[in-house]
């Protein structure tokens, strides 16, 4: 069943993590309601929110498979599989009747997750812009793109790196302007809020600090690191189906890659590292000797240390 999802604008310090088209946030009294590949509505709620959003529904999307929060018991993230903002935001009614409830009754706006009938939802769609024919083509996902490669994108918006004293919570994403980020780069924020991702970024910056150096990330970086003169370029990939590793490979290089033209002038020339959230199984070794003649250290997290996956990540001052 369709739900509709309170989807406030961002502000800093918020009491949940959303992000908008990339993540949603929500505490335990959501749980049943919130369900894998769910279509979902995006509703507005008048606070703080432009005055031409203002209790209006936005936009329409899929949700992917929600996963709890490894911070907050009983908390859960569900990641925005796709999302399409609605051509003409919709109002709350049409007239005295109210496009959710059908009714002239309103909808319970206490509840931020909200089920919706699919008469009413396709409502709300074909007020938005949305044929029915669009909401079922074919579309790319952030679940599914990692199998069809990362594009280097030349002309992606840059950001400034912020110093890492903590991993931050949730995706650590911080909105610029009203620009929502595409698939690819929220397939790549996504996984900073799992636990194996966070978990391994945390190593190597305890790992860092130990040898005397400092860390940084951004909205696109996950970590860069200096240590005395050398510099390292890390990007962590969750591994939660081992066998996914070649596609996982494939995806962590295209972000490296990209990520050091992108901002050349920044991380001057740093070195990269590929970190799995998990050890990859022993007939995938394979992986990290490609990693190894592309000039790419590879890493995995073993638990409580990293493990050098490659002869470049032996090197390393950050690995066992």
């Amino acid at each position: 069943m369709p739900v509709v999802l309170s989807q406030r604008t961002w502000h800093d310090d918020p009491k949940y993590l959303d992000r908008e088209g990339v993540i949603y946030h929500y505490p335990p009294q959501y749980r049943t309601r919130v369900n894998p590949y769910d279509r979902f509505i995006y509703y507005r709620p008048a606070g703080g929110a432009a005055p031409h959003e203002r209790s209006t529904y936005i936009g329409h999307g899929l949700l992917g498979n929600p996963f709890p929060d490894p911070h907050r018991p009983g908390f859960w993230f569900v990641d925005i599989a796709w999302y399409e903002p609605f051509k003409n935001v919709v109002p709350l009614t049409h007239g005295d009747v109210a496009y959710e409830t059908e009714d002239v009754k309103r909808p319970q706006f206490q509840s931020a997750v909200r089920p919706i009938r699919e008469t009413a939802y396709f409502r709300i769609l074909a007020a938005g812009g949305v044929s029915a024919g669009r909401e079922f083509s074919p579309l790319v996902t952030t679940e599914n793109v990692v199998g069809v490669g990362y594009p280097v994108r030349l002309e992606a918006p840059k950001d400034d790196l912020r110093i890492l004293a903590i991993v931050p919570p949730g995706t650590g994403y911080v909105p610029k302007g009203n620009d929502l980020p595409n698939v690819y780069e929220t397939a790549a924020l996504q996984e900073r809020a799992r636990r194996d991702h966070q978990s391994t970024l945390d190593l190597i910056r305890k790992q860092v600090e130990r040898a005397g150096g400092a860390c940084w990330y951004n909205n696109n970086i996950d970590l860069f690191a200096r240590v005395g003169e050398q510099r390292f370029l890390v990007e962590a990939k969750s591994l939660n189906d081992p066998r996914a590793v070649v596609d996982v490979m494939r995806y962590g290089m295209g972000q490296l890659f990209d990520y050091r033209v992108r901002y050349r002038a920044e991380i001057e020339g740093a070195s990269p590292v590929l970190a799995f959230g998990a050890l990859p199984l022993p007939e995938a070794t394979f992986v990290a000797n490609i990693l190894q003649e592309n000039g790419v250290s590879c890493v995995g997290n073993a638990g409580s240390s990293l493990v050098a996956l490659n002869e470049r990540a032996a090197r390393l001052p950050f690995c066992s």
